[in-house]
C-alpha cells in the first residue's frame, strides 16, 4: 500500500516524511515500539526539522536512540562536523569510537568528506584501539608498567592459557576438569571465561565471591595468568580493556585524557560491554562531553559480551553530580525503510518488550516489498537468487545495491558463490578475512592436499583441480575419481600421469616438508616458485585482485615470521580455520572500485544499506540458531543480565535471533526476499524458519517463474528445451521453440547435436581395482545385489544420506563419547544422565529438518538412550575398546571394519554392534551375520583383543526399539564362522571377477538405484542406445 506524505529534506539528502508529528520535547509520550507499549520519561523526540538545533546542543552526556535508517550515524557525523567547523573543538579534541574497524573507518571518512578543512586529522577508532593507545601513553604513570605489552592474537592467547593449565597443579581443579587441563578445547573455555571476566570487570576476588565449587581454581589461575603474562610483556584483548578502565581511575591520567578529548562520540552503543561503558563513565566524570547512538533492537552481540542494559540505564548511569539524568533523544523518522519493510520487521519483534527502545518510527517515503519463497533443493535456491540478481542488474540496478545475508557462512555460501561465479557476477564479503579470499584458499588447498589424509586431502585436491590453477572440467575430474575408486593410488601418482602439467603439483604432494617444517613465508615462496600455474594467473590482466591478495598474504606471512619463526605454513592454515582468527594485511587486497554484490552473514549486515536484500538459507534449526552453547564451566553465569534458567536463556537467545532478523531486514530500501530449502523429511531437510513462516501470507512456496524471460544464452537454451518437451504447451509454441533451437547458432546457442543424449551401453568391466580392500558392509551389500553394489560402491551413485542415517550416526557418537568417559573413569559403562548430556552437546537440529521434526527425533534419541542405560546388557562386563579397527586377510584380500564396542567377561570377549532401527532383525540371519562373523574372525587375529580372552560372542544391540520390556539383543552363532569365512571368499571372488548381475528380491521396490537397474523396466531403458 502506498502512503501519501508531505516531506522535507533529510540529513542524508533524501526526502523525509513530516506529516506525523512526534511528542514535544521533555514530554512523557506513550510510545508503541516493536515490543509493545512503553512509557518513557523525560526524553526528547527529534523530527528532521529539529536536527540543526539538536546537533548544536552537544554538551553533557546524551543518548541518541533511533530505529533503523533514522540517521543515528549521520547525526554523529553532523555533530562532529559542527563541533570542528564552528570552532567549538579542534579535530584532535574530538574522539570517535565504534564497535568495529569498518564502523570507525566509515565515521572518519564521512566526517572528513563533510568538513570544511578536508585535511583535518580525526581520531576515529574501535574501543580496543583507543584502549591500546591510552595505555601506551599513560600506563607507566597510572599502572606502573615498565613498557607497553605486545597484544596477543586470539590463538596466542589460547595457547598461553593451555601452557599455564598444563604446567599447574591439577589438584587445584575439580576432578571433572583434571583430565582436560592439557587440551586445547578446555584452554579455549578458560580463555573465553577470563575474557568475559575482563569485560565485566570481575577480578580474582570478585570471582571467588561467587562461591561456586566448579570455579574454585579459576581465581588463583586468573591471578597467575595475568601476573605471568604481564611479566612477559604480553596482554590479551580483555585485560587490555579492563586495564584502560583502571588507568582512568588515576586522577591525573583522567584529567589529562578528558582535557584532550573534550567531546566523545560513540556509535553502536547497544553493542558495548560493561567495561566499555565504565570507560565512558570515567571520561564523563573527568569532564568530557559524551554522545552515544544506539538502537536496542539491533543488539545482536551478547555472545561477545554486549550488555543491552547499557542503553536502558544510560540516563541514570551518566547522571550529573546533582542527580540530573543524562539526556535521552529519540530520532523519529527513517530515511531508508519504507512502511512495508518496517512493518514486517516490527511484526517479527512483537512481544520482545526491550527497555530503552526508540518508540514508533515514521517510515521513509515510497513503497517496498517483503517476499518469502521456499525451494525443494538448496542448489535451486542458490541458482534462483543468482538469476534474480542477474535480472535486477540487467534492469539497471548496480551490484553494489544488492546483498545476500545468511546465518552461517559455511552452509549455503559456497553453493551460492559458485552460482554467482558461473554468471560472472562479482561478489565479496565486506568483512571477509584475507584468509577467506579464493586466491589464498588455493594456497591453503595446496597445503591441505599435501599434509592431510583421507577425505580432507581428497576434497582439497578436488578444489585445486577444478579451480583457476588447473581448470579441469568436472567430467574429467569424475573420471579420475572413478579411476582412483577402482585402483586406490595416491593423488600424486594420478595427477602426475593424468593431468596436464601436473608433475610439479605431484612433487609438492609427495614431499610436504615445505608446508610442515619450513617457516610459513619460506614455504609459501617454495610453493610459488614450484607451481608454474601461478604464472598464468599473474600475467592475466583480469586477475588484479588475486595478485593483490597474494601480495598481502606474503606480507602477512612476513609479519608472522617476525613474531614466530617456528610457525609453518601448515600451522597458519590450521590457525586460520578458527572463526576468531584474523590475518590483517597492511595492504588492501580488494579493489574498492569494483561493482560487486555483498555476500555475508547476518551479523555482518549491521551498518550497511542496500536497495535489495536476500535473507537466504532460512531453515528451522539454522535460523534462528537455538543450539545449546553452554560452556563446560558455565561462562554465561558470570553476567547478571543473562538468564540462568535454561528455558529463560533459550528465550533470550530466540529474542536475539529475532533482533538479528530485524536488523538484516531493515538494511533494505526497496525489497527484502526471504528464501529457504525444504526437501522433505527423508532427505534430511525440514521446515523453513519460523521467522520466514511468520512473514509469509500463506504456506510459502517457490516463486512463480513461468513468465520470467531468460537473461543469458544458457538460460534461453534451457527455457526453449523445456518448452519444446512440455506436452501441455500449445503445439505452435513448441514448434517455435524447436525452430529457435535449430537456428540457435545464429545467436550463440550450442549446436543441437551437442545436446545431452543417451550414450551407448558401456562395458561392465574395469570397476574393480587390482588390489581389493573390502569391508563386511560391502560384502553384505554384494550378497544382497551385486548390481546395486557396483552402482553404489564402485561408481559412487546412490541416494543422499537420509535422516535415519543421521539419527544412527548421532546415537553412535553419543554412545562412543559416553562410554569413552566411563572407561577413563574406570567404570564398566556410563549413565543415563551422562548420555543425555552428550546428546545435548552433539545435537544439531538441521539434519533432522528443524522443528517440529527435529524435536521428535531428539525425543526418540532421549528415549532410546534412557532405555539402553536403564537396561544395559551385561553390566558386569569390562569394556576393552570402542570404535576399534579390525583387519583380516583372507586369501590375499584385505578386509577391514570398525567394531562399535568390545568387552570382556569371565575370560571371553564379546563384539557388540549398535543398531538404531526400530525393527528387530531376523534371528536366523543375525546368527549367520557376515558383519558379526567378520568381527570375531578379525578379533581372533588381533593380539590386543585376544589378550583379554577368547573372542567367541557377537551381538547386535537394538538401542532404539520400542515397546519392549528388556534390552533387545540378537546374537551370532559362532558355529557359522566357517561359513562366514567362505562367504567372504565368494564375495571377494565375485567382485574381483566383476560379476555385477542384478539379484531381484523382496526389497527391490525401495532400491535407490531402480532407474539404472536392468531388472526393472524403467532401468532397462537406461541401457538402450
Amino acid at each position: 500500500m502506498r502512503a501519501s506524505r508531505s516531506s522535507t529534506s533529510s540529513p542524508t539528502g533524501r526526502r523525509a516524511p513530516t506529516s506525523r508529528r512526534s511528542a514535544s520535547r521533555n514530554a512523557c509520550p506513550i510510545a508503541s515500539h516493536p515490543g509493545g507499549t512503553v512509557v518513557v520519561m523525560g526524553e526528547e523526540r527529534i523530527d528532521p526539522a529539529d536536527w540543526d538545533a539538536t546537533i548544536a546542543d552537544a554538551d553533557g552526556p546524551q543518548l541518541v536512540v533511533g530505529g533503523p535508517g533514522t540517521g543515528k550515524t549521520e547525526f554523529l557525523v553532523r555533530r562532529a562536523t559542527h563541533l570542528i567547523d564552528s570552532g567549538v573543538a579542534t579535530p584532535d579534541e574530538v574522539l570517535l569510537l565504534s564497535f568495529s574497524r569498518r564502523g570507525s573507518a566509515g565515521l572518519r571518512s564521512r566526517i572528513q568528506d563533510s568538513l570544511t578543512d578536508t585535511h583535518a586529522e580525526l581520531d576515529a577508532s574501535t574501543f580496543h584501539s583507543f584502549s591500546f593507545r591510552l595505555l601506551e601513553t599513560y600506563a607507566a604513570d597510572a599502572l606502573g608498567w615498565q613498557q607497553m605489552p605486545t597484544l596477543l592474537t586470539s590463538l596466542e592467547y589460547v595457547l598461553r592459557v593451555r601452557a599455564l593449565l598444563s604446567s599447574g597443579d591439577e589438584t587445584d581443579w575439580p576432578v571433572l576438569f583434571r583430565g582436560l587441563l592439557d587440551t586445547t578445547t578446555f584452554a579455549e573455555e578458560v580463555a573465553d571465561f577470563m575474557l568475559r571476566c575482563s569485560e565485566l570487570l570481575i577480578g580474582s576476588e570478585d570471582l571467588a565471591g561467587f562461591n561456586r565449587d566448579d570455579w574454585r581454581a579459576l581465581p588463583s589461575f586468573m591471578t597467575r595468568y595475568r601476573a605471568e603474562t604481564l611479566a612477559d610483556h604480553r596482554i590479551d584483548y580483555g585485560t587490555l580493556q579492563a586495564s584502560a578502565v583502571a588507568a582512568l581511575d588515576d586522577e591525573a591520567t583522567l584529567a589529562e585524557v578528558a582535557e584532550r578529548y573534550r567531546y566523545v562520540l560513540v556509535d553502536e552503543y547497544q553493542d558495548t560491554t560493561l567495561a566499555q561503558a565504565a570507560l565512558l563513565r570515567r571520561l564523563v566524570s573527568g569532564g568530557s562531553h559524551l554522545t552515544v547512538a544506539a538502537d536496542p533492537y539491533q543488539s545482536i552481540y551478547s555472545f561477545r559480551g554486549a550488555d543491552l542494559e547499557n542503553v536502558a540505564t544510560f540516563p541514570e548511569a551518566f547522571a550529573a553530580p546533582d542527580g540530573t539524568p543524562g539526556a535521552r533523544r529519540v530520532l523519529t523518522t527513517s530515511f531508508r525503510a519504507p512502511a512495508e519493510i518496517l512493518d514486517a520487521a516490527v511484526k517479527l519483534t512483537e512481544g520482545l518488550e526491550l527497555p530503552g527502545a526508540s518508540g514508533p518510527v515514521i517510515p521513509a517515503d515510497g513503497t517496498g516489498s517483503v517476499e518469502t519463497y521456499v525451494f525443494d533443493q538448496a542448489t535451486r535456491e542458490a541458482e534462483w537468487i543468482a538469476d534474480e540478481i542477474q535480472l535486477l542488474h540487467s534492469g539497471g540496478l548496480p551490484y553494489r545495491s544488492m546483498a545476500v545475508f545468511v546465518r552461517s557462512k559455511r552452509r549455503f555460501l559456497p553453493g551460492l558463490s559458485r552460482a554467482l561465479e558461473r554468471r560472472g557476477i562479482p561478489h565479496a564479503q565486506p568483512d571477509s578475512r584475507l584468509s577467506d579470499h579464493p586466491a589464498v584458499r588455493a594456497v591453503f588447498d595446496c597445503v591441505t592436499a599435501a599434509t592431510a589424509s583421507g577425505p580432507e586431502s581428497s576434497l582439497a585436491v578436488r578444489r585445486l583441480l577444478l579451480g583457476p590453477l588447473f581448470r579441469l572440467p568436472i567430467g574429467r575430474l569424475r573420471e579420475l575419481e572413478r579411476d582412483r575408486a577402482r585402483d586406490p593410488r595416491p593423488w600424486a601418482d594420478i595427477i602426475e600421469q593424468s593431468v596436464a602439467d601436473g608433475s610439479p603439483l605431484a612433487n609438492l604432494l609427495r614431499a610436504p616438508e615445505w608446508a610442515e617444517n619450513r617457516p610459513a613465508v619460506d614455504g609459501f615462496w617454495h610453493l610459488w616458485q614450484s607451481l608454474p600455474q601461478f604464472v598464468h594467473l599473474v600475467v592475466d590482466p583480469n586477475r588484479s585482485e588475486e595478485r593483490a591478495a597474494w601480495s598481502s598474504f606474503s606480507q602477512v606471512l612476513g609479519r608472522l615470521y617476525d613474531r614466530d619463526r617456528s610457525a609453518s605454513l601448515c600451522d597458519f592454515v590450521r590457525w586460520s580455520e578458527e572463526e576468531s582468527f584474523e590475518a590483517q594485511p597492511l595492504l588492501d587486497f580488494r579493489d574498492q572500485g569494483v561493482d560487486r554484490v555483498t555476500v555475508t552473514t547476518l551479523h555482518q549486515s549491521k551498518g550497511l544499506e542496500f536497495d535489495v536484500v536476500f535473507i537466504a538459507d532460512a531453515v528451522d534449526g539454522v535460523f534462528p540458531d537455538l543450539r545449546s552453547r553452554e560452556s563446560l564451566i558455565g561462562t554465561r553465569h558470570l553476567a547478571a543480565h543473562l538468564p540462568t534458567a535454561p528455558n529463560e536463556y533459550r528465550r533470550f537467545r530466540l529474542q536475539e535471533e529475532t533482533r538479528l532478523a530485524y536488523t538484516a531486514m531493515t538494511r533494505a530500501r526497496l525489497r527484502v526476499v526471504w528464501t529457504a530449502t525444504t526437501a522433505g523429511l527423508d532427505e534430511g531437510e525440514g521446515a523453513p524458519s519460523p521467522l520466514l513462516v511468520r512473514l509469509a501470507p500463506a504456506d510459502p512456496g517457490p516463486p512463480a517463474d513461468d513468465d520470467r524471460l531468460p537473461v543469458t544464452t544458457g538460460q534461453a537454451e534451457a527455457w526453449l528445451r523445456r518448452m519444446a518437451a512440455d506436452p501441455s504447451i500449445p503445439e505452435p509454441r513448441r514448434l517455435a521453440a524447436m525452430h529457435s533451437l535449430a537456428a540457435g547458432t545464429d545467436w550463440q546457442l550450442r549446436e543441437p547435436t551437442l545436446f545431452a543424449g543417451l550414450h551407448p551401453p558401456g562395458p561392465d568391466t574395469g570397476l574393480a581395482p587390482d588390489e581389493l580392500l573390502l569391508s563386511p558392509s560391502q560384502a553384505g551389500l554384494y550378497e544382497t545385489c551385486p548390481r546395486r553394489y557396483a552402482i553404489e560402491r564402485r561408481l559412487r551413485v546412490g541416494a543422499d544420506p537420509t535422516v535415519y542415517l543421521a539419527f544412527g550416526s548421532l546415537i553412535h557418537k553419543v554412545l562412543e563419547l559416553t562410554e569413552k568417559n566411563a572407561i577413563e573413569d574406570g567404570r564398566t559403562h556410563g549413565t543415563t544422565a551422562e548420555a543425555l548430556e552428550q546428546l545435548e552437546l552433539q545435537w544439531d537440529p538441521a539434519p533432522f529438518g528443524g522443528r517440529p521434526w527435529a524435536d521428535a527425533w531428539k525425543r526418540r534419541g532421549k528415549e532410546a538412550l534412557a532405555f539402553a542405560y536403564e537396561h544395559w546388557p551385561h553390566p558386569g562386563a569390562t569394556p576393552i575398546a570402542l570404535e576399534h579397527k579390525l583387519t583380516l586377510d583372507v586369501d590375499g584380500v584385505s578386509w577391514r571394519g570398525i567394531a562399535d564396542r568390545i568387552e570382556a567377561e569371565d575370560g571371553h570377549v564379546r563384539i557388540v554392534d549398535y543398531k538404531t532401527s526400530r525393527s528387530r532383525p531376523n534371528a536366523e540371519e543375525t546368527a549367520a551375520s557376515l558383519q558379526l562373523g567378520f568381527y570375531l574372525l578379525a578379533a581372533a587375529a588381533d593380539p590386543d583383543i585376544t589378550g583379554h580372552g577368547s573372542p567367541d560372542a557377537g551381538e547386535l544391540w537394538m538401542v532404539a526399539m520400542q515397546n519392549v520390556k528388556s534390552f533387545p539383543v540378537v546374537t551370532f552363532d559362532p558355529a557359522n564362522l566357517g561359513d562366514v569365512e567362505q562367504r567372504l571368499r565368494d564375495v571377494a571372488a565375485g567382485i574381483a571377477g566383476e560379476r555385477w548381475e542384478a539379484a531381484p528380491h523382496d526389497r527391490c521396490d525401495r532400491c535407490p538405484v531402480q532407474l539404472v537397474c536392468p531388472a526393472w523396466p524403467q532401468g532397462a531403458k537406461a541401457y538402450q542406445s
